[in-house]
Parts: C-alpha cells; sequence; structure tokens
C-alpha cells in the first residue's frame, strides 16, 4: 500500500510539474512566434502604404551621417528631438506607423512583390530587394496565394499580404522573407522543449530520491498499525475464549438465560470483528497474488446456494440470474470470500420480507463480466437516494444502531472493495430511491 501511494505522490508530483512547464514553455514560444507575425505584419502595411516599397522619407545612410555631423556640430549629441534641424532620424522616429521598427528595416528586410489583374493573371513582378527568388519563383509564390484565397498568411517562410491596387482592378501580393526570425523562433522552441525535458528528468530523479525518505515514517507507522492490529487480534483470542469457557460453564451449571445468550453473541460478535480486520490488513499489504483461471459462474451458484436457505429461513426472496460459462482470472478464494460478504451484506441490512437480487453478466463493453446485487432495505436503514461509496469506509454504518442489532462491524464492504481492486476492476454503490440499494461490481480480469 505504501508503494502504491509513492507510486500516486510521484505521478503527481510529475504531471504538475509537466503542466506547469508546459505553460511556461508554451507561452513563451507563442509569444515569440506572434512577436515575428506582428513585426511582418507591421512592415507589409509599410509596404502596403506605399506601392511596395519603402516610404521615400525613410532615412537613408547617408542621410542619417549628415544627420548626424548636424547634431555634433551644433553640439547635441543626444537622441532628443531638435525641431530646428528637422533630421530624417527624428521624422522616423515620430511616425507612429514605424512604431517599434529599428532604423536598419530597409536593408535588413528581403521582399518581393507581384502585381496580379483581377483573373489572376501576372501583370508585374518585383524582385530587386531579393535575391534567393527570381521572377520565375515569385510568379509561382503569387500563384499560390491567388489559389488559397486568403488576404495575409504564411507561404513556407515567407509572410504575404494581398491588397487591391487603388485606381484599377489588380491587386498586389507583398511577401516579406521572415526565415531568419522563424528559424530564431524554431530555435527557441527546440531550446525550450529540450531543457524542459532534462529539467524533467532532473525532478523526477530528485523526486524518486526523496520521496523514499519523506515516506519513510508513513511507512513506519503503518507498519506499526499493521503490527498492532494483528498483535491485538492474537491477544484478543485467549480472553475471548476463556469466556466463552465460563459461558459454557455457567450454562451447565445453570441454565442458558437471556444473559449468557447475549455473552455469546458479544464473543462471537468481537471474534468476527478481530478476524475482519487481520483479513483487511492482510490484504492491503499484499501484492497482486498469482491469479488463476477461475469458473466465474460456477463458482457464484455455488456461494449463492449457501444463502438460499439463509434468506428463506428469514422470509426473504432470494433471485438470480447467472450467466453460463463466465471465467475470469483471479484468486478463487477471494472471490468466493467477496460474494459471501455481498450476499451476508444483503441479509443483514434487507428490509423485514424484503428481496434480494444477484445477478452475473458479460459487461457490455471489453467482455468484463459485470456483477449486480440489488436489494430493498428499511426506512431505519440510514441509507439515502444517490451515491453510497461511503459504505465502502472502515467501520461506516449508517444506522450503527441497526448495525449492532445485526452483528454488523463496518469491516466487510472494505474487504470486498480491497479484493475488487487486486482484480483490476472497480465497485460501485447506489441507491435510486432510498428504499434499496445497488452494488455493482466490474471484474476487469475476466475472459
Amino acid at each position: 500500500m505504501i508503494q502504491r501511494l509513492r507510486k500516486q505522490f510521484i505521478l503527481v508530483a510529475m504531471c504538475s510539474m509537466f503542466a506547469v512547464l508546459a505553460v511556461i514553455v508554451g507561452s513563451l514560444n507563442v509569444a515569440g512566434f506572434y512577436g515575428v507575425v506582428r513585426r511582418a505584419d507591421q512592415i507589409l502595411d509599410m509596404l502596403a502604404e506605399n506601392n511596395g516599397r519603402f516610404p521615400k522619407d525613410f532615412p537613408d545612410r547617408s542621410q542619417l551621417e549628415r544627420d548626424d555631423e548636424h547634431r555634433r556640430a551644433e553640439g547635441n549629441s543626444g537622441g532628443d528631438f531638435v525641431p530646428e534641424l528637422h533630421g530624417k532620424r527624428d521624422i522616423f522616429q515620430q511616425q507612429g506607423m514605424f512604431h517599434g521598427l529599428s532604423l536598419e528595416t530597409p536593408y535588413d528586410t528581403r521582399f518581393f512583390s507581384v502585381r496580379m489583374d483581377e483573373n489572376g493573371g501576372i501583370v508585374s513582378i518585383d524582385t530587386g530587394r531579393i535575391a534567393a527568388v527570381e521572377t520565375e519563383g515569385a510568379a509561382g509564390y503569387a500563384e499560390r496565394v491567388w489559389e488559397l484565397g486568403k488576404s495575409r498568411g504564411f507561404l513556407g517562410d515567407y509572410r504575404f499580404l494581398c491588397q487591391a491596387v487603388e485606381g484599377n482592378s489588380d491587386y498586389r501580393i507583398i511577401f516579406v522573407d521572415c526565415a531568419r526570425d522563424l528559424n530564431s523562433s524554431r530555435s527557441l522552441a527546440v531550446t525550450s522543449v529540450g531543457m524542459s525535458l532534462l529539467g524533467l528528468l532532473a525532478v523526477f530523479v530528485l523526486v524518486l530520491f526523496f520521496s523514499k525518505r519523506v515516506f519513510v515514517p508513513v511507512e513506519q507507522s503503518y507498519r506499526k498499525q499493521k503490527q498492532f492490529v494483528t498483535d491485538a487480534s492474537h491477544e484478543l483470542k485467549t480472553p475471548l475464549t476463556i469466556i466463552s469457557a465460563n459461558v459454557d460453564i455457567l450454562e451447565m451449571e445453570g441454565e442458558e438465560n437471556q444473559w449468557t445468550a447475549s455473552i455469546r453473541n458479544q464473543v462471537k460478535r468481537l471474534r468476527n470483528l478481530t478476524e475482519q480486520m487481520v483479513t483487511l490488513s492482510r490484504l492491503e499489504e499484499e501484492e497482486r497474488p498469482a491469479f488463476t483461471s477461475c469458473q466465474l459462474s460456477g463458482l457464484a451458484e455455488e456461494t449463492v446456494a449457501v444463502f438460499e436457505p439463509l434468506a428463506q429461513a428469514k422470509g426473504m426472496k432470494l433471485t438470480t440470474e447467472i450467466a453460463e460459462g463466465l471465467t475470469c482470472v483471479g484468486d478463487e478464494d477471494k472471490l468466493r470470500q467477496m460474494l459471501s460478504l455481498l450476499l451476508d451484506n444483503a441479509l443483514k441490512y434487507a428490509s423485514e420480507q424484503g428481496e434480494i437480487l444477484f445477478s452475473l453478466a458479460p459487461a457490455k463493453r471489453g467482455g468484463k463480466a459485470c456483477i449486480t446485487l440489488w436489494n430493498t432495505v428499511g426506512e431505519d436503514s440510514g441509507i439515502t437516494l444517490g451515491d453510497q461509496s461511503m459504505l465502502f469506509e472502515r467501520f461506516f454504518r449508517p444506522d450503527a444502531s441497526r448495525s449492532s442489532q445485526t452483528g454488523g462491524s463496518g469491516i466487510g464492504l472494505s474487504i470486498v472493495k480491497v479484493i475488487v481492486e487486486q482484480h483490476r476492476g472497480r465497485i460501485t454503490a447506489q441507491s435510486d430511491d432510498g428504499k434499496s440499494i445497488r452494488f455493482i461490481i466490474f471484474l476487469n480480469g475476466s475472459e
């Protein structure tokens, strides 16, 4: 149990770490990509407003050099705007349409444009600002964009913008080469993902190492608790045996009365409780045993046959629906114990003159076996409408006073759940009307 708890702790820790890294790395890469898109769109918008060229008042190198000489001559080497100079650099920085673009943008941007008529025919091609694309290649890119019918997007490493030319029915498609920025974005993605995986591996090693130390006190406490249950059960056997023997002597010397009968019932109840506690403790500690092929249908029929006379003696109607030929891979003794505990629980807590329905059938999905036990319950049973999963908790009893009358300990259903989980199955408890309860077991080991 401790090992299973430790594995769950490691799994939760790693899943949490993976989720956090995925959000961080994903956000960084998405932000980087959209930064590339935003810069490319700014350049495209600038080119589109100037007929596929950078604006004429965009400062060139000679203008910037003269502007700098003018500033030095005036004794102003700073970057503040000087209205008297009207330098090209200041004009560029003050125009909102150029916000965020470097002065080097015209010199490090590679682009080309293609003008097409309304039918998609090539009118003109301008590849003067790019060396990687020739005229034929530019025409091919334009034709593919025309087929896509998009006004803006990516075609390979090129960001394009398709605009209508003012004054006629032609269209201009402008392409900006984003290969360098996209390669940087891809490199960032590969590097960040790689570093995240290494980080996850490092965290896994650390969690694996430290979790063993963290769970040492828990394991020691659990083992002490288990040892206490075992020791207490053995210590209780001796006084219980003595009490039972003394009751026999009292009945032999006198006669059986309500007091001796009460003592004998309580001794029997306490002995059953200690045995169930030891059984539950052993089941929780035990790993999955070596399973064999079991005749589940025959096992169910044999177990139900034992409880039929008990049901008749209590005036209850026990109906069975057992499919023939069902087999499963499991522990036959534990499966018999599971069915016995379920039927015993139904007989104890079913309403007077009530009904019990036991069915075994193939599940609708995956070929799994489905065991269903339905029984009516009394108005004072404590069963409410809806999910009843709390019944599988140790020592939980909906109605403690009635459980004391029936001899229930609140452990039987806990043992049933552990056995089901050992067989890779699941069990649920549900009340549809508050007057009955249905237990459903799916066994994954069925063939």
